[in-house]
């Protein structure tokens, strides 16, 4: 192990030839770490410097480290932005940034699948060492009553990236832009805010408990397109990635069932999601199909449209599973 000769004191003084053993480690770190400030949006950046200051300018200089000396330096002017450097490289590349960030080092470093492996796993096995040395290195004579920051310090970070997952997940390609009338965008939000409060309701209904076996409809992804859709207007265009579509394909499947049988009634939501008529010669029944029109036009164009592929196949499954709780 690199750091196992001086346990507890092995970043004092570092070796002559620290840096060239530790820089294939530090750069894919911070080669992380740029991504993650660079082409991340969403709430992670913002709150990892909020955490610990840490942002892209602090990236930059760590990434321009080049040699023993600089890297003694910042052990002992900045020690603890090195600890959220490393704490947050790992945990991106533990997250969905994975996946361009290792695209990229492969493609610069011209190596194949098998060689960016052992890059990977040597990484990984150096970068926890490199962090339980910087936890040691921190604590110094004070032990486990200094520790325990640090870990609650990392534990937030960890849990950070963990609840905002899907934020972090590299954008799919459009293969769809949608235009909408006020009824149209109306009944999109009302499938998610629908799927959103049945995921909430506790219930033995059969119908409440197939529901999270909707594989498109995961909690993050939901709330993601619905903060979307809130933010647009009846004259805007929304591009959509395949998973998207899929998801409100979905949605809108739930709300048809759910409007079309006893779903509302037996969970008492019928005030939240009334069916009845808003003018004097409407009744409940033409409320009802008004609302199954609209869902239908779309569930069969996606599949009129995009039928072949995989992902809407697999949500048509399991819609139909859905409905067959409902029989």
């Amino acid at each position: 192990m690199f750091f196992a000769d001086t346990p507890g004191a092995s970043l004092q003084q570092l070796p002559a030839d620290a840096y060239s053993r530790l820089a294939p480690c530090l750069s894919l770190l911070g080669m992380a770490c740029t991504h993650l400030f660079s082409h991340s949006a969403g709430p992670v950046p913002q709150q990892v410097t909020a955490l610990t200051g840490l942002d892209a300018a602090a990236v930059a200089t760590l990434n321009a480290i080049d040699s023993t000396p600089g890297l003694q330096h910042v052990l002992t002017e900045r020690p603890l932005r090195l600890f959220d450097f490393v704490v947050v490289g790992r945990l991106c590349l533990e997250s969905p940034l994975a996946t361009p960030v290792l695209a990229f080092v492969q493609q610069q470093m011209q190596i194949d699948t098998a060689q960016l492996r052992t890059l990977q796993e040597y990484c990984e096995v150096l970068s926890a060492q490199l962090q339980q040395a910087l936890e040691q290195h921190l604590a110094g004579p004070s032990g486990a009553a200094a520790l325990a920051p640090l870990h609650r310090r990392a534990q937030q970070l960890r849990t950070l990236f963990e609840q905002n997952a899907e934020t972090l997940r590299p954008a799919l390609p459009a293969v769809v832009t949608l235009g909408f009338d006020e009824g149209r965008l109306q009944m999109l939000r009302l499938a998610l805010l629908l799927v959103q409060e049945l995921r909430h309701t506790k219930s033995s209904h059969p119908f409440l408990q197939a529901l999270p076996r909707l594989a498109a409809l995961s909690v993050a992804a939901t709330e993601a397109m619905s903060a979307r859709l809130a933010a647009i207007h009846q004259t805007d265009r929304l591009e959509l990635s395949l998973p998207e579509l899929v998801l409100l394909y979905q949605a809108m499947h739930v709300c048809a069932l759910a409007f079309v049988s006893d779903v509302l009634g037996t969970l008492g939501m019928e005030a939240a999601f009334p069916t009845t008529a808003t003018t004097p010669n409407q009744t409940t029944g033409s409320s009802r199909q008004a609302v199954a029109g609209l869902v239908v036009g779309f569930t069969r164009w996606v599949e009129q449209e995009f039928g072949q592929e995989p992902s809407v196949q697999i949500a048509r499954q399991e819609v139909a599973e859905l409905a067959g709780t409902l029989s």
